[in-house]
């Protein structure tokens, strides 16, 4: 069996000023053609095909040929600029007028990536993969949970494999699965009918976690299906919040080999998913409020995990905010508290590490992409410490995938340790800290830019976490922001409408 495995992954928020270049792909994540098969040290959905398919091979006694494209991922940012696209998708159908045919498809992709001028960025690179491979050969591709699945997305491919974890802590669980469905419809055991059953109500990503509350019942429900049916296979998607586009909204996926039973628990589910759209509510909490806790907390032996998601560069914000580091100030937390921050600034980053460890200096800081719900701050500062850019994440985002800050360094304000970086990067890793000498465990206040996968590894540290109220394209307020595009009615902007659907609105793509 030939299989082509590959993957392009990125996540567009469209009210984000970032933007992605050829280049953040190739200075996050970036592999071409055989180097997809070396040995590496990332656990994602690639390490997952690969392992599945030696793992075939060894039972079937049977050869398994992968045929390899290219696999890139960067981290999200807003709308992807066209000439990007353009040049990723370039490189990938470069890679596979080399390749001889095959039998069968693996490809990962984010699902929530979005063009200047499209949508639906991802369905471009699965209609390149099937125009090249034709009508027959069976493609199966894995996709975060944070997905917008749309109805091309379902009508070209053969099976949907989503992230089940949020944290996302099972990239390569996901990989792994994917590969093993593809086997079994390339062997004829299973011929799913794919059903898509859109759920209109957009939800807060800091409560989409899998491990407790109505995402964790969710997934209990899906799973009980998945035992009374063998052949289902069942992904649920809380779409990221941040896609002002034209087929929005959470998602069920069923695939199954009977078209009813199948339809059916689509239905059920989503039906379930729409019965908890209330319990995805956050508390969110002001820096001042943050400030008098901990002045009142008699127990201080744990640091405050204080995250300004508004500004999470995981969610698609470009990371640049001084909105906390600006309060703190103000709250004068830098003659008191042990405070560790983080900030993309190239300029300021640079500046530091010109003038060198133990050198004062004074910079302009923050808002050098969101300028229109910020100011850049005047502050003098001590270089304390100049770092390498590289840390491996542990479950902050793609086990051990290496993280590139590039030029960095630590000022201190007073009490306030801030790290400035060049390259924007997920920053839910406590390594990311440790790579300049900080510990997060011995700090007052941390501040992390993430909506909810920095709980994978800070929850290890503290229970004393909080979600800020702060401005940003990645705010839990979501009715704050300017939607033109999405369908209506959608929970949170419109209440007290009936749903589900009419019939007929549902999804139905059967396997080619």
């Amino acid at each position: 069996m030939r299989i082509v495995v590959g993957g392009l992954l990125q996540e567009s928020n469209t009210f984000s000023e970032a933007s992605s270049t050829l280049q953040d792909f190739r200075k996050y994540y970036f592999r071409l053609g055989e180097q997809l098969l070396q040995p590496q040290t990332a656990e994602n959905e690639l390490t997952g095909f690969i392992r599945a398919a030696a793992e075939e091979e060894r039972e079937r006694a049977g050869e398994i040929r992968l045929l390899p494209t290219m696999f890139a991922q960067s981290v999200s940012s807003g709308r992807v600029p066209r000439r990007t696209l353009d040049e990723l998708k370039q490189l990938l159908t470069g890679q596979l007028a080399g390749l001889p045919s095959c039998d069968g498809i693996l490809f990962a992709l984010h699902g929530a990536w979005a063009a200047e001028d499209h949508d639906d960025a991802d369905v471009e690179i699965i209609e390149d993969l099937r125009r090249w491979a034709g009508p027959d050969v069976p493609i199966v591709i894995t996709l975060d949970s944070h997905a917008n699945v749309t109805d091309r997305m379902v009508r070209l491919v053969d099976g949907i494999v989503g992230y089940r974890t949020f944290p996302h802590v099972d990239c390569e669980e996901t990989g792994y699965r994917a590969a093993k469905q593809l086997f079994r419809i390339m062997r004829g055991e299973t011929k799913p009918h794919l059903k898509l059953k859109k759920v209109p109500m957009i939800v807060p990503a800091e409560s989409h976690q899998t491990y407790r509350g109505p995402m964790y019942e969710l997934w209990e429900e899906a799973r009980a299906g998945e035992r009374e049916d063998p052949s289902r296979l069942t992904s649920l998607f809380l779409v990221q919040p941040w896609l002002d586009i034209e087929e929005m909204g959470c998602s069920v996926i069923v695939q199954g080999d009977d078209p009813d039973r199948t339809e059916a628990e689509a239905d059920r589910l989503a039906g379930l998913m729409w019965s908890k759209r209330s319990e995805f509510e956050v508390d969110l909490y002001s820096v001042p409020d943050i400030i008098r806790k901990l002045e009142a907390d008699p127990d201080r032996s744990l640091p405050y995990i204080i995250s300004d998601s508004a500004d999470s560069p995981g969610a698609g914000s470009p990371g640049d905010s001084n909105f906390v580091l600006r309060r703190l100030l103000e709250l004068g937390a830098d003659r008191r508290w042990n405070c560790l921050l983080s900030m993309l600034d190239p300029d300021a980053a640079a500046a530091a590490v010109l003038a060198g460890e133990g050198s004062a200096v004074k910079l302009r800081l923050g808002h050098s992409v969101s300028r229109s719900v910020g100011e850049p701050l005047d502050i003098e500062a001590v270089v304390a410490a100049i770092g390498t850019g590289k840390f491996r994440f542990g479950g902050g985002t793609a086990n051990r995938m290496e993280a590139d800050m590039g030029r960095c360094a630590v000022v201190r304000i007073g009490t306030i340790s801030l790290l400035l970086m060049e390259n924007a990067t997920f920053t839910g890793d406590p390594a990311m800290y440790r790579s300049v000498g900080l510990e997060p465990a011995e700090a007052d206040l941390v501040l992390v830019k993430s909506a909810n996968q920095f709980r994978a590894e800070y929850e290890k540290l503290s229970d004393r976490i909080f979600i800020l109220d702060t401005p940003g394209a990645s705010t839990a307020k979501i009715k704050s922001l300017t939607f033109e595009r999405i369908p209506r009615p959608m929970v949170p902007f419109d209440e007290n409408f009936a749903w589900p659907a009419r019939e007929g609105e549902n999804t139905d793509a059967t396997a080619k």
